[in-house]
């Protein structure tokens, strides 16, 4: 019996909803689908609301329910499209619905009041100072925080919100094999998955790349990602003659496949948002190296990861030659970031979590109903 389940919570019948719009389903759809992985094992059914601009059926299982929302794709219909999912999901019979913030925290709040169900929302980004005012997030059952590092920001930010944070840690499928120089071959292959968003982000990795291969390395550079500033990064790559050596295309998905042909994952920045990528790269067994992150808490300088400092060319020069000139060492830290998944990201504590978690929330909400009920007669009376 998972750790906190009861005989009663056995019993408890538990049909999920997600709420998930076209950020997050992009960003964390491996997440989603090894959820639906872990609920089929239990007798309750699931159901996925998403965009039909969706690849749903790459993360979709046998007893998961799609439901297209918006069902009218323009903008005029918003009232119809939510009673439309209002209808679906009245046939659903959900118990709980499960969002994620930033994403459809407004459609959760909205469908709980309407539906009279509890919500529960999974926090993946570092909550700023006003985030939590006039939230939604306020009214959601549970908080869940898929980091320490994010927990103990939305407590200190959100007060009101301590009781309510679960800490439940993104599971992920750990390969036996490590991808990191396991080919042989003197060319190296580097990977980054970034927003294209900023020309200064990319100019000091690029000028430390081109000593590199002034040095002799043979390498090659893969840098994933969209945003306003490729054509400037394209142009930066052009001026330091790299166009043979760096490449800049869109995220290819499934991006675990990608990731695993390379030898180096480059994290380029902190966003302040939990980056499934990351950990896909350190399951496949990728060295990383690059900035040092307070988001997800998945990096330790000298343990999972080797850190340099973003804005010094020289700084990660160095990282970068120590790195692919000491290739035993640099499979021993892509090693190192396997056994700390093993031991702290794994799917089936991920999932015994999250359906604790949701009878929890279920339960609350019932015994606060009760008690509303019971109390409303005798506000009435004085």
């Amino acid at each position: 019996m998972p750790e906190g389940f009861t005989k009663s919570s056995l019993e408890t019948v538990v049909r999920p909803v997600f709420l998930v719009d076209r950020s997050v389903f992009l960003s964390y759809s491996a997440y989603i689908r090894r959820i639906f992985v872990g609920l089929a094992g239990t007798a309750h059914a699931s159901a996925l609301v998403c965009p039909a601009c969706t690849d749903s059926q790459a993360i979709l299982c046998p007893s998961v329910e799609r439901i297209e929302h918006p069902a009218l794709r323009l903008p005029i219909f918003w009232s119809q499209n939510r009673k439309i999912l209002l209808d679906r999901l009245l046939r659903f019979k959900p118990t709980i619905l499960h969002t994620f913030s930033p994403g459809q925290v407004h459609l959760a709040h909205w469908l709980s009041k309407q539906l009279q169900l509890p919500f529960v929302v999974t926090h993946h980004k570092n909550p700023s100072r006003w985030s939590c005012f006039e939230n939604p997030i306020q009214h959601a059952a549970k908080v869940i925080a898929p980091s320490k590092p994010i927990a103990d920001r939305l407590a200190e930010k959100c007060p009101g919100l301590q009781t309510r944070i679960e800490q439940i840690h993104i599971g992920s499928f750990v390969e036996d094999q490590c991808s990191c120089f396991s080919r042989g071959g003197n060319v190296a292959s580097l990977i980054a998955v970034h927003p294209l968003s900023s020309l200064k982000i990319f100019v000091p990795f690029l000028n430390a790349v081109r000593h590199l291969v002034l040095d002799g390395f043979e390498v090659m550079v893969a840098l994933m990602g969209t945003g306003k500033a490729e054509k400037a990064i394209r142009a930066h790559i052009r001026k330091l003659g790299l166009t043979s050596i760096v490449t800049v295309v869109p995220p290819i998905r499934p991006m675990q496949s990608v990731l695993s042909g390379a030898d180096v994952y480059l994290h380029l920045s902190d966003s302040g948002v939990f980056d499934a990528q990351l950990l896909e790269a350190m399951a496949v067994g990728l060295a990383v190296v690059g900035a040092s992150e307070t988001t997800s808490g998945l990096l330790h300088d000298g343990q999972t990861a080797t850190f340099w400092d973003w804005r010094d060319e020289l700084n990660i020069y160095g990282c970068l030659k120590n790195i692919l000139g000491q290739r035993e060492k640099s499979r021993q830290l892509a090693q190192n970031a396997q056994t700390y998944l093993r031991n702290h990201n794994s799917v089936s504590c991920m999932v015994d979590k999250l359906m604790n978690t949701y009878i929890q929330a279920q339960q609350c909400y019932k015994q606060n109903q009760k008690t509303a009920e019971q109390t409303s007669p005798v506000e009435q009376a004085s």
